[in-house]
């Protein structure tokens, strides 16, 4: 078998890891789980965030063992920026070479109000966006609008907005036109490393509650801990750890519930300040390398390898690439 074949053959399998990844996870606003937000590399809005977010916790372990794997076989952003005008583009193979997607969008500022659209290969998506400062509390709010290609399904419409003022954070998002569910967290810091979160999903066509969590995290300049408690019955787990000032282990664990035996390890060294080295292995014996290497602020790149370990050398293989360029 050809390492071609073997890269696409792996690339189309679906596995789920010990804890969702970024993408799944990432409660930013623009990167919520909602179908609405069918792009992520247009922020909506640009604010200064005092407070991490309930999807943020946990978020040193993901940086050392989900960025950079996941990456598919090629992906290429460019951001260009002048005064309130940004620009973007992206383009991917994930997770096969016959897999391309991408698209190009815009944002505008005026103010505290933003107007964003992009063009994407599935459709496109229309952004209004606004914040302030209200009693010193910052609040924000999205509109989102999805539009799939010509003769696919209606347009879909949500609201999100947020609150922020410390030690209290939240998001919500609300459905307002064929988007199904209503989502949202609730973020506590009473005391400086400690987290407490928790997170909702219910479902307004089926009126059923889709998802719940709680969630604790503990995270200072050279340890993070986090637990998340989903639907009372599935526990998952982090830990991250820094050993000096080069080295670092981490590890993300399903505990206790479905998929009990799934975990990942890994750790990570930093070379010197502009490349790091990273590794991991999975419950599955799958091996993953990663070399992270920035050029300047704005060019970073990824390379990433990755083999089954129950067979290293007839075994299939992977491999990727990413680049990212900001101006």
């Amino acid at each position: 078998m050809s390492m071609l074949k073997r890269i696409s053959k792996l690339r189309r399998r679906s596995r789920q890891p010990a804890e969702g990844d970024a993408s799944s996870e990432a409660g930013e606003t623009s990167e919520d789980s909602s179908e609405v937000s069918k792009v992520d590399f247009i922020p909506p809005l640009e604010i200064e965030k005092k407070m991490p977010t309930y999807f943020t916790m946990g978020n040193l372990a993901k940086e050392c063992l989900i960025r950079g794997f996941e990456i598919g076989i090629w992906h290429l952003e460019c951001t260009m920026r002048s005064n309130n005008l940004s620009t973007y583009s992206i383009g991917k193979a994930n997770p096969d070479l016959n897999s391309v997607s991408g698209g190009v969008g815009m944002r505008e500022k005026f103010g505290s109000f933003s107007l964003a659209q992009a063009w994407q290969t599935d459709g496109l998506l229309g952004l209004i966006g606004a914040n302030s400062e209200v009693l010193g509390a910052g609040v924000y709010s999205v509109l989102k609008g999805f539009y799939g290609p010509h003769g696919s399904a209606a347009p879909k419409v949500e609201l999100l907005a947020g609150f922020e003022r410390a030690p209290l954070k939240s998001e919500i998002i609300i459905p307002v036109l064929h988007s199904p569910k209503f989502m949202g967290y609730l973020l506590l810091q009473p005391i400086e490393h400690f987290l407490f979160g928790g997170r909702l999903e219910f479902d307004v066509e089926q009126r059923q509650i889709d998802m719940h969590a709680l969630c604790v995290g503990y995270v200072d300049d050279t340890t993070e801990y986090m637990l998340k408690l989903e639907k009372f019955k599935d526990l998952r787990g982090s830990v991250f750890q820094r050993l000096g000032d080069k080295w670092a282990v981490a590890l993300k664990a399903n505990l206790f519930g479905e998929n009990m035996k799934a975990f990942t390890v890994g750790g990570q060294y930093q070379v010197d300040e502009k490349t790091l080295l990273k590794a991991r292995i999975s419950d599955d014996c799958q091996v993953g390398f990663v070399c992270q290497i920035k050029v300047t602020d704005n060019i970073e790149g990824i390379y990433y390898f990755g083999f089954d370990g129950n067979s290293p050398m007839s075994g299939d293989h992977k491999v990727g690439i990413s680049w990212s360029f900001k101006a």
